[in-house]
């Protein structure tokens, strides 16, 4: 397939056969009223172009039943992609903020509830250092483990979503990579930041009043 542009009204989602008008009457031979197919490419005022041209036809006495604005059907496709698109981020907006608030309090109370346990490590000699590693190690299995449990239901949810849109017209199946990449840095970068904001807190805790906090 070249990469020449596509006639007016021809696209890729469809198989298209072009025939020269003189074969209209040996390809359709019960054809007896002449079919006139007029494509127009106007800049400037298309809108009142099509009135001038659609006006002009009904004085002829031909009929306007399928005179189209390519223009202005394209124009309400782009502002109900828009419409989509905003919709559809704003949604993916708001889930993603539940989510991520979602993981900075189960982890931040995970590390407070944790605090008499992080003290008598390093009454035992742990070092800050070895706390801050210990944290660091375990935010990396939570986000593994995250993505091992959500990245298949991910892909399996897409592809579903795939079947259904390709009952409508045909398209071929794909993973968005750049997406894929965008959800793993977001998972860990979730995940570190709720861990260094938590063990920020810890370094006010005193050893002693923590080790005598029964209620930690």
């Amino acid at each position: 397939m070249t990469d020449a542009p596509l006639p007016l009204g021809v696209d890729k989602q469809d198989i298209v056969f072009l025939y020269p008008e003189s074969a209209l009457l040996e390809l359709f031979p019960e054809l007896t009223v002449p079919v006139i197919t007029v494509n127009i490419k106007a800049s400037g005022n298309v809108d009142e172009l099509y009135a001038k041209l659609q006006q002009k036809l009904i004085e002829n006495g031909i009929s306007t039943g399928q005179f189209y604005n390519m223009a202005e059907q394209n124009k309400f496709e782009r502002n109900m992609l828009l419409i989509i698109n905003v919709f559809s981020f704003g949604f993916i907006a708001l889930i993603s903020l539940i989510a991520a608030a979602n993981v900075f309090n189960t982890i931040s109370t995970n590390i407070s509830l944790r605090r008499r346990e992080f003290a008598m490590l390093e009454s035992i000699g742990m070092t800050r250092k070895g706390l801050y590693k210990m944290l660091n190690y375990e935010c990396l299995l939570y986000g593994i483990k995250s993505l091992i449990y959500g990245m298949p239901v991910a892909l399996l949810v897409t592809y579903a979503i795939y079947r259904v849109v390709n009952n409508g017209f045909a398209a071929d199946f794909y993973i968005p990579a750049a997406s894929v990449v965008i959800a793993v840095f977001s998972v860990f970068a979730v995940v570190f930041a709720t861990m260094f904001y938590a063990a920020g807190k810890l370094k006010k805790n005193s050893l002693v009043e923590t080790l005598k906090n029964e209620n930690v």
